[in-house]
């Protein structure tokens, strides 16, 4: 049976063949040995308990969770390998192990970032959604939720419905939004479900979803050569 080490020069051959960087076979290659380093025994024997215990062993030594996670995702990239090879008979890593790790913060645009993603959205309809999303601040589930019932032309604003037993909310826009908004109306076709402001383009009696609305930003701000997260509400 082969010794850990030659599991490990075997698993980093595969990393290669796989075209995978230097440097992360390098960091999966130290990770693995600092597992192994006092278990003088076959991978196969490896159990959840021993990745426990590393778990814990490395959380004492006050690791960031990501530290952690890399380590403990390198361990069960390995065994996976193994399993593929049928050299054990399980995964010892388990979700369990993995630390949780926050969730950060999106990262906002610039004003100037902003201005060179909006000048890449042409599309009446595009302007209005993400001008929305701008200027007023709206999520994009109340982007898609829109009904032509929500907009007080005469106030210039719009009712938001909270849910959950929150209160409904009104966001009053500024003039440009309503040039914005009549400029995409006047566009609208129809059998539009359900009164919707915005509507798939491609497929107008469907709904407009919040995948589409995602992959509308990709599109753009990859045009625009920027990475868009979120937008931040911002005056011009």
């Amino acid at each position: 049976m082969a010794t850990p080490q030659k599991d490990i020069e075997r698993f980093g051959a595969y990393l290669t063949r796989r075209n995978y960087a230097v440097h992360t076979i390098e960091s999966y290659t130290l990770d693995l040995q600092l597992f192994f380093a006092d278990k003088d025994r076959p991978s196969a024997t490896v159990t959840h308990v021993d990745v426990e215990q590393f778990a814990a062993q490395q959380h004492a030594q006050a690791l960031t969770p990501t530290t952690l996670n890399r380590r403990l995702f390198a361990l069960k990239h390995f065994f996976d390998f193994l399993l593929e090879h049928k050299q054990v008979f399980g995964n010892p890593v388990k979700p369990s192990h993995f630390a949780r790790v926050g969730r950060p913060l999106p990262r906002a645009l610039s004003q100037e970032q902003v201005k060179t993603l909006f000048a890449q959205i042409t599309h009446p309809m595009d302007q209005a959604l993400f001008g929305l999303m701008l200027r007023c601040g709206l999520r994009v589930s109340e982007v898609v939720t829109l009904t032509l019932q929500d907009i007080a032309w005469e106030q210039g604003a719009l009712r938001i419905e909270q849910g959950k037993g929150r209160k409904d909310r009104y966001v009053y826009l500024s003039s440009d939004t309503v040039a914005s908004l009549q400029a995409c109306l006047a566009l609208r076709p129809g059998g539009i479900p359900g009164d919707a402001v915005f509507w798939n383009r491609k497929r107008p009696r469907q709904s407009l979803s919040i995948k589409a609305i995602q992959k509308k930003m990709e599109r753009y701000a990859q045009a625009a050569g920027v990475e868009a997260t979120r937008f931040p509400r911002i005056s011009w």
